[in-house]
């Protein structure tokens, strides 16, 4: 059962309020004042859901932390030692991050939360297929508003870039996927349903990206891409942090260990800043796999993630003016706007499921994203040795536009354009070094604003490096607990970041001797 409690961390708040209402951080907390909060004295989680009697919990020691459990009555339920993550069950919640927080193997720990799809705009059709008409072409307005056959007549896709839809599955069963080449289905819920699609949603997306505009009565922006059906919302509706985290690591993995590349897209959105689904994201990113998603259908700017991590791809609903859609949310981690309004495609209903041939008009953000995640893999079948951030990049650079808003982001999103000449690269990165390995953690705040740009924590070497970073200047607080004492130690550094160059901030404590 879902448990609505409200327990959002400051830094949480300190996102939502400063940068959806220009609020400063306030007492204590704001950058440039002597003594900024340290990053565990922003932890209060409230105003999230999470699954009751869970805890993440990134660690040095798996075999301490199983021992902490114990002690505190419960138990560690997974392990994800690629990105040094625990799921520990069976515990207090906020007790247990109060206390696992000062034993000397932990680096961070919060709430196993929810997520959810994009609550959807109204104006809803679905169509049986003796209902359509036979050009059906014409219902699919947005694949001319992108300039999709224009991309066409370079490239349809390759065989060896794959679009994952993170979802709620993908009906395979439906007619138009009846040539489709399915690869990897995976269900991280252990439901082991990840070939049928009870709910529709992950069915319209995988249609809107990848259908094969051959065959059947609609096409996909993508038509030579095998589909990955990663299904991530369980029996109850319930997606979990774990279950994201699940999904970037399978995806990361198997682009390694088969020599593709992947354009993941997930039309899901959640209020709290997740460092260990941020991580298991970065974890996939390194392994060449692009996460597209939607920026919600809030009516105004209000934050989502994972649509405002840096490095994603935030995508907007954009009507066939060119325009916003009214639903569509705003907000500077906007990347780009597809076509999201009463939008043609695949779906599930009624009496014939899963064996129906069901299609649907449907809106929002969750359908602009696969226009993009499409697009993207047009791109990688043209030039499939170019990076996460270099794809994101491109996408925004070739957008038809002209200028940055965040209601559109870049523009309008613009296939041909985007199989066009490289664009020049307009983010740059940030290295932070310290002495302080595996429990240092680490804000980047926008120096303008006070709102949060990136959140991490030291590796073992000390460092982490900040990705996809936007020009600008940046102030940078690097928070330790020292176990010796039971204090924090706080210091920050003011950078500036330029495009398509890496800054950088080096950071020397003085710690109580402590044997780790």
């Amino acid at each position: 059962m879902r448990k609505s409690i409200q327990l959002l961390s400051v830094l949480v708040l300190v996102m939502l309020m400063s940068a959806c209402t220009g609020i400063p951080l306030g007492s204590g907390g704001q950058i440039g004042q002597e003594k900024p909060l340290s990053a565990w004295e922003l932890f209060d989680y409230s105003a999230l859901d999470y699954n009751p009697g869970e805890v993440l919990v990134k660690t040095t020691d798996f075999a301490e932390l199983e021992a902490f459990a114990q002690e505190h009555g419960g138990a560690v339920l997974q392990t994800w030692p690629e990105i040094r993550w625990a799921l520990v069950s069976g515990v207090a919640e906020l007790e247990f991050i109060e206390a696992v927080r000062k034993t000397a193997s932990v680096v961070v720990a919060e709430p196993n939360m929810m997520y959810e799809l994009p609550e959807p705009p109204t104006d809803t059709r679905v169509l049986s297929a003796d209902e359509l008409e036979a050009e059906d072409y014409d219902k699919q307005w947005g694949l001319d508003t992108i300039q999709a056959p224009t991309a066409w007549d370079i490239t349809t896709g390759d065989p060896n870039v794959v679009v994952a839809i993170v979802d709620t599955g993908v009906n395979t069963f439906h007619p138009e996927f009846a040539d489709t080449v399915w690869v990897g289905p995976h269900d991280v819920t252990g439901e082991e349903l990840e070939m049928l699609d009870i709910q529709g949603h992950g069915t319209h997306v995988a249609g809107i990206a990848a259908a094969d505009g051959r065959t059947g009565k609609m096409a996909g922006v993508v038509w030579d891409s095998p589909i990955m059906p990663i299904k991530v919302m369980d029996l109850d509706g319930m997606i979990w942090t774990q279950y994201l985290i699940d999904a970037m690591l399978y995806m990361g993995d198997y682009a390694e260990e088969h020599g593709v590349r992947i354009v993941a897209n997930m039309s899901i959105g959640g209020r709290g800043y997740s460092v260990a689904f941020k991580d298991a994201i970065d974890y996939a990113a390194e392994r060449g796999v692009l996460l597209v998603t939607s920026a919600g259908n809030s009516y105004r700017r209000i934050i989502s993630y994972p649509s405002a991590y840096n490095g994603v791809v935030s995508v907007a609903a954009s009507t066939p003016h060119d325009t916003k859609a009214d639903f569509s949310s705003e907000g500077w981690w906007n990347a780009v706007a597809a076509p999201g309004v009463m939008i043609w495609s695949t779906y599930i209903h009624g009496p014939d499921y899963p064996f129906g041939n069901d299609f649907a008009f449907l809106q929002g953000t969750s359908m602009a994203s696969p226009f993009v995640a499409g697009a993207a893999a047009l791109l990688l079948a043209e030039q499939p040795h170019l990076t996460p951030l270099e794809i994101k990049n491109q996408i925004e650079q070739t957008a038809r536009g002209g200028s940055f808003s965040e209601a559109l982001g870049h523009g309008i999103l613009d296939a041909a354009a985007l199989l066009g000449p490289l664009e020049p690269m307009t983010y740059g990165s940030l290295d932070v070094a310290t002495n302080v390995p595996d429990y240092g953690l680490v804000t980047v705040m926008h120096a303008n604003s006070n709102t949060l740009a990136a959140y991490g924590t030291t590796g073992a070497d000390g460092g982490h490096r900040f990705w996809a970073m936007r020009p600008g200047s940046y102030n940078v607080v690097l928070s330790v607990y020292d176990f010796g004492t039971g204090e924090f130690h706080i210091q920050q550094q003011q950078v500036t970041v330029t495009a398509d160059a890496t800054a950088s901030a080096s950071f020397q404590f003085e710690l109580t001797p402590l044997e780790r």
